[in-house]
């Protein structure tokens, strides 16, 4: 019994491998596993823009716009890394997932912080991030009650979105020899990050004018 179990397995994965082999053609193993590394920087957008939401969302924060535009960005975010896993099974590849953490989120922001200049008082820590994420470092960041939310929020995403989008240019030239996901990534995915890091620079740019209180306030509503 045990002996025609392993037989008939043996089979049907033999079976699987050959049905994969009718799709691939031209598709790298590095792609696939580009693809798939890409797809964990899209989980990580989505998970952190899904605890800012939260984060706006809380009573002693009470900034809607905020927490509504945040919920959207997520679900785009998710969106990407689904368009992404449907590619890599179309073409014949395999998706393998991995873990999303949120300090490792943190993390990554905070890193891109310490980049770019022009961020508010010299901001290297992704305090929101750590904060959602329960993480002692948040306390390095000074009372919660003069942090200024939408901002340093918008400047949190503004830096990912770089950062996702100097990924995808690096998995664009990386394959620039397959046609066919050069196509899917100039036409589904490195135009809208253009757009999103123009939308969000500018919402950046009149919250650094207005800082907090009620300009913060007027932003939200428009959010």
């Amino acid at each position: 019994m045990n002996t025609l179990f392993l037989i008939s397995l043996v089979v049907a994965v033999c079976s699987a491998v050959e049905d994969v082999s009718n799709v691939r053609q031209d598709f790298k193993t590095s792609t696939i596993h580009a693809l798939n590394e890409q797809i964990v920087k899209e989980l990580q957008a989505s998970y952190i823009y899904k605890a800012y939401s939260q984060y706006y969302a809380r009573a002693d924060v009470s900034l809607p716009g905020f927490a509504k535009f945040f919920s959207k960005a997520a679900k785009e975010e998710s969106e990407h890394a689904e368009k992404l896993m449907d590619y890599l099974n179309m073409r014949g590849g395999e998706v393998k997932l991995q873990d999303i953490k949120l300090n490792d989120v943190c993390d990554v922001v905070s890193e891109e912080l310490g980049k770019h200049s022009g961020i508010e008082n010299s901001r290297t820590k992704a305090c929101m991030c750590y904060f959602m994420a329960k993480s002692q470092t948040w306390n390095l960041c000074g009372d919660r009650d003069e942090w200024y939310n939408g901002l340093m929020g918008m400047e949190d995403a503004l830096v990912l979105e770089r950062f996702v989008n100097q990924k995808l240019l690096d998995l664009h030239k990386a394959t620039e020899s397959d046609a066919h996901l050069s196509h899917v990534l100039e036409h589904d995915f490195l135009d809208e990050q253009v757009q999103s890091i123009k939308s969000i620079g500018d919402t950046v740019k009149q919250l650094r004018r207005v800082k907090k209180g009620l300009g913060e306030y007027l932003l939200d509503g428009k959010m």
